[in-house]
């Protein structure tokens, strides 16, 4: 089994082994060491980034055994042969307080809101936090993030201490692995004790910020999705900047963007409205001047028109009205869509159009006897559905 030296020193970034196995694998060159200061991906937390004698690591798993493997994309390195291992410390220490974080908004989780944590799973960016309880208001979720940023600031002391299962008892931990052996044992101040193996920081103001940026239910828990450290910072850098130009653009204090873009909103719809009566009208002055170049077939009017970028509702208003008033078939082409319109009482039924251009596989769709709309119709197609359209109606004309 590979030594762990990340359990007693998390600052540690550089060590030397030995190689005891290679094997190559789909992903790459697997290296098993004697020891090692990489983090494997494990109880959530996200593995190290690094180098093996100047070769890069991209990947560190753990096996059942507890076998740990670095996996190179580069030449192989041979058994028995020493080796210089360097962590990359950026990812290290963001990983840290990501680690240290969740720790301390677990036990703020139970202290405020009496619910545990079912996981957690710390992301590049984003971490998670499942939770034993199906939800939390926002006020309970703000008070959360101020006692775990109020333990932050404090900059409490993290310790590493091990215990049999026996002492266990003495001391208050959060939940007690199901195993026997010794614990390791992450100490948060008199905070919080839990049971641990990933990498900490030494102090929790190393965390730096701890912000909640969402939650929602999951299998009648609620995952709550933070941020520490620089991704906090980066994340509040954005939105602030999104804040201020918004305001710039609004020409209001940052305070007052929310009633601004209400008021916003409440305009835009009062134009939407009135932007939808006139083109409604101005759909059916186009096509009553339309209606003198429809072709008769039978005793009918067929009139066939393109309407691209229109609104798919007001053409269906609009074509409606219009042949309640001056009867006929009536079939507008809407980008990929063509709406059937056809006069109460004739044959064939705009359903029973839909359903011959459907079964000819040129588009999808359906309707009722005086309303049909088929979608998925290429543009290059439509000269093909006019006159597929035009022999259908001219043959159930000739049936009557």
């Amino acid at each position: 089994m590979t030594e762990r030296l990340y359990l007693n020193n998390s600052y540690l970034l550089e060590f030397d082994a030995t190689v005891v196995a290679v094997r190559e694998t789909t992903e790459g060159i697997a290296v098993l060491l004697d020891k090692t200061a990489f983090y494997p991906e494990t109880g959530g937390q996200l593995y190290d980034f690094g180098e093996l004698e100047g070769l890069t690591v991209f990947k560190v798993g753990e096996e059942d055994s507890g076998e740990i493997w670095h996996y190179l994309k580069e030449r192989r390195l041979p058994a028995g042969v020493a080796v210089r291992g360097k962590i990359d410390p950026e990812r290290r220490f963001d990983n840290m307080r990501k680690h240290t974080g969740q720790h301390i908004l677990s036990r703020a989780f139970i202290e405020v809101a009496d619910a545990e944590t079912v996981s957690s799973r710390l992301g590049e960016v984003e971490s998670t936090i499942e939770l034993s309880c199906p939800d939390l208001s926002d006020t309970i979720l703000e008070e959360v993030e101020a006692l775990a940023n109020d333990k932050v600031m404090s900059n409490l002391p993290v310790l590493i201490n091990y215990y049999g299962r026996e002492e266990l008892s003495r001391i208050p931990v959060r939940k007690i692995p199901d195993r026997e052996g010794r614990f390791r044992i992450i100490q948060i101040g008199e905070f919080d004790y839990s049971a641990c193996g990933g990498t900490h920081c030494r102090s929790t103001g190393e965390v730096g910020l701890l912000k909640i940026i969402g939650a929602e239910k999951l299998r009648g828990h609620l995952r709550v999705i933070f941020l520490t450290g620089r991704q906090a910072l980066i994340d509040y850098r954005v939105k602030s900047q999104v804040l201020t130009r918004l305001s710039s653009k609004l020409t209001c204090h940052f305070n007052d963007l929310e009633r601004s873009i209400e008021k916003l909103n409440e305009q835009c719809q009062v134009y939407r409205r009135e932007t939808a009566v006139l083109s409604e009208r101005l759909l059916a002055n186009q096509l009553i001047v339309l209606a003198d170049s429809a072709a008769s077939i039978g005793k009918e009017k067929v009139l066939f028109s393109d309407f691209d970028g229109y609104d798919i509702k007001i053409l269906k208003e609009a074509g409606g009205k219009f042949v309640q008033e001056y009867g006929g078939f009536l079939l507008l082409f809407n980008n990929d869509k063509l709406i059937v319109n056809v006069a109460f009482g004739l044959s064939p039924s705009a359903s029973e159009i839909a359903g011959a251009i459907v079964s000819s596989g040129l588009g999808k769709g359906g309707g009722n006897a005086i309303s049909a709309q088929i979608g998925g119709l290429p543009e290059d197609k439509r000269e093909e559905v006019r006159q597929n359209i035009a022999s259908f109606i001219a043959m159930k004309a000739g049936g009557r």
